[in-house]
């Protein structure tokens, strides 16, 4: 990896003044900024730190923070988002949870002294709407057929409980073929190194075998090409959690490979307990910094 150069060989952080954004009783407040410059202009960038507070963040489940525009007083655009491109998912979201949500930008200009952001931060809160949670019972009865329900064909969501067979097959058809790999590394600007690094990890982790999966795994396919899956647990059939140690996942919205490893084998009885994200669910604060100073 390259070497920051001497400007950036200490992160710079700055402590704003609080910047209060209110909606409801939810306030946004600008933490710190961590600005990392490194010689390659694809690594480092600007981080702007939010940190949520009021009285019923305790509610609050998940979140995705999206910029919409953003400047330095030099002109310089550091956010360039592709039109086509699609929204972050939300990720999970507690008060003690660290580190906490954050604004993502490119490094601004080194003559540059303030900057201007306009963003939004999304939260979901599932107290809001009881048709967030979705329970289907005996699913390990029905494998390898795509779970029957009105609430997720209405959210565009399929989730198809898999056979240990089914899965493998199905990881097989989902892997990337060297050609990929390069045309992908190519089209983001790596290098050949690093492409060849990238296809040397895929055959070392194909050939580990790590992701075989045990009696205890739950093995499903998801297709969720707008992103409102938040979460998928295992229960018991009279409603208790089945602990999961570990998770594991491959592909992307279209089209996904999801292993959750439990801690024991689950029984015949039992459910999944599925968190959607919904219209009724969600809370939008805009944000608007204006003028913020860098260091």
């Amino acid at each position: 990896m390259p070497l920051p150069d001497r400007r950036a060989l200490a992160p710079l952080i700055l402590l704003l003044a609080p910047s209060l954004f209110g909606s409801d009783d939810f306030r946004v407040v600008a933490g710190t900024i961590e600005d990392q410059r490194y010689s390659d202009a694809r690594l480092g960038g600007l981080t702007i730190e939010l940190k949520l507070t009021g009285d019923s963040v305790k509610e609050v489940k998940a979140l995705r923070a999206r910029v919409k525009s953003a400047k330095d007083d030099v002109g310089s655009v550091l956010s360039k988002p592709d039109k086509d491109e699609k929204a972050a998912d939300f990720e999970e979201f507690s008060p003690d949870r660290h580190p906490g949500p954050s604004l993502r930008l490119s490094s601004p200009s080194r003559d540059a002294s303030t900057i201007n952001i306009a963003a939004e931060l999304e939260l979901f809160i599932p107290a809001r709407d009881p048709n967030t949670k979705q329970r289907f019972g005996t699913f390990l009865t029905r494998l390898d057929k795509p779970i029957s329900s009105s609430a997720l064909k209405a959210a565009k969501v399929e989730i198809t409980p898999l056979s240990p067979g089914a899965y493998k097959t199905r990881q097989q058809q989902n892997k990337p073929t060297k050609e990929q790999i390069m045309e992908e590394g190519k089209k983001h600007g790596a290098t050949e190194t690093e492409i060849k690094q990238a296809i040397g990890l895929m055959d070392a982790l194909s050939a580990l075998g790590a992701d075989v999966p045990s009696e205890t795994s739950v093995l499903l396919e998801t297709k969720d090409p707008d992103g409102r899956i938040i979460s998928i647990d295992v229960v018991k059939g009279e409603g208790s959690e089945l602990h999961a140690p570990s998770r594991g996942s491959s592909g992307g919205r279209e089209d996904k490979l999801l292993k959750i490893d439990l801690s024991e084998k689950p029984p015949a009885d039992a459910a999944l307990l599925v968190t959607l994200r919904t219209p009724k669910s969600i809370v939008t604060i805009p944000l608007n910094f204006k003028e913020v100073a860098l260091p």
